[in-house]
């Protein structure tokens, strides 16, 4: 039976370190040994001193480890207030670094969560990835690709975008990495379909 208790030990570390009550049942055993081996030689005064001590730490990480559980109103989350309302359809005339102008198109949900939905790029419709909706914040990424001439030679290519909405007007800027060339971020303003 102990071996049989023994062979688990690890099994039962790796469940316990998934949630933050477990790291903290983690934290109490740990420190329980560590106190146990270095002070158990040590006079009273200072044993009971490092107990305090140790007590105080391990108090504070689960009075921490409490307050980030989901559902807290406590948690020491900022405070981002309502999420803005940018469901629906925006257009945008965006004039790219290499100096083209394209009339952009952006159709947005969210499920209060995940901003999702689909943004044109050079005219042609992309899925959002990684859409977030923060207070009146938002951003997302599309991907596309550059082809290099004649060579059919493609990279890929990823845009950032990030946004404030203003009521009817979302400003954003767009910064682009990989292809062939260097990008510069582009702003412009996107205005409510209605």
């Amino acid at each position: 039976m102990e071996g049989s208790a023994i062979q688990h030990i690890p099994a039962i570390i790796e469940q316990a370190a998934k949630s933050p009550l477990g790291l903290f049942a983690l934290m109490i055993v740990a420190i329980s040994i560590l106190g146990f081996f270095f002070f158990r030689d040590a006079s009273e005064r200072t044993r009971m001193g490092m107990f305090v001590l140790m007590f105080v730490g391990v108090v504070s990480f689960g009075v921490a480890a409490l307050r980030s559980l989901p559902g807290d109103s406590s948690a020491s989350a900022p405070n981002v207030g309502a999420a803005a309302d940018v469901v629906g359809e925006w257009r945008a005339k965006v004039t790219y670094d290499w100096g083209d102008v394209y009339t952009e198109n952006f159709i947005f949900t969210h499920d209060g969560v995940e901003l999702m939905g689909t943004a044109s790029y050079l005219g042609k419709k992309r899925t959002l990835f990684d859409g977030r909706l923060q207070g009146d914040r938002l951003s997302f990424i599309i991907k596309t690709q550059e082809v290099l001439g004649g060579d059919d030679i493609t990279r890929d290519v990823v845009h950032h975008y990030t946004g404030k909405a203003l009521g009817e007007r979302i400003q954003f800027v767009m910064r682009t990495e990989g292809g062939f060339s260097e990008h510069v971020p582009v702003e412009f303003a996107a205005e409510r379909m209605r």
